[in-house]
């Protein structure tokens, strides 16, 4: 019985022991679940967007997404994760200048737009986006819709054309590096601008013709 009892004793003495330290982000980010006008009839706009979590180390964010529903398993929401300090609207002063990056998804299977979502949130909080103009990178929302979703990139500012448009084409390389989802990497975004309320760029499909600016489409 002694020598039986020596095993749990250690492990006692382990358990005991101070838990590894967390890996810290650069930032602090918030996730947030907007149930779309519909869905929930004369539910105001401000109520219907929430907070849910938010983390600030590689732990906790894994943490959260074991224990979050993905965006598949909801219908007509928005699905948003952003910079502490930032509602994800772009009414919000951080977008009194900005923009976002968007594409379409259409006829995309629930698990790969699941996957294209942890792409893109391993690449907000690993800052991936930062020698590209990282810093102008506010946060990014999926927009589950039944017929055809969409997922974009918001940015703090829309004038640096140069910085916009290194953005943009590392969003797309982001995306397509998402496993069957290779063909992304030929997908057409556009740029709205919040401020003209307009489309200003455009990245064109590779191999059509080049980038450009444009009106609203």
């Amino acid at each position: 019985m002694a020598s039986g009892s020596e095993p749990a004793a250690e492990a006692k003495e382990e358990d005991g022991q101070a838990p590894a330290p967390k890996h810290e982000l650069q930032h602090k980010w918030c996730l947030w679940v907007h149930q779309r006008p519909g869905a929930q009839k004369g539910q105001a706009w401000g109520d219907s967007q929430r907070e849910v979590h938010s983390f600030s180390t590689v732990e906790d964010f894994w943490c959260m997404f074991h224990f979050s529903y993905p965006p598949s398993k909801l219908e007509n929401v928005d699905y948003s994760l952003f910079k502490s300090g930032v509602t994800p609207a772009w009414e919000d002063a951080a977008f009194k200048n900005g923009g976002r990056w968007v594409i379409k998804l259409e006829k995309v299977k629930a698990q790969s737009l699941d996957d294209l979502w942890l792409s893109l949130s391993l690449a907000l909080i690993g800052e991936d986006f930062l020698e590209h103009g990282g810093d102008l990178v506010c946060g990014a929302i999926v927009s589950v819709r039944s017929r055809a979703s969409k997922i974009a990139l918001w940015l703090s500012a829309s004038k640096d054309e140069k910085k916009v448009m290194a953005l943009g084409r590392h969003y797309r390389e982001v995306l397509a590096q998402t496993p069957g989802l290779q063909e992304l990497a030929a997908k057409e975004l556009t740029f709205e601008d919040f401020r003209k309320q307009s489309v200003t760029f455009v990245l064109t499909k590779p191999n059509s013709g080049g980038e450009q600016a444009g009106g609203f489409q």
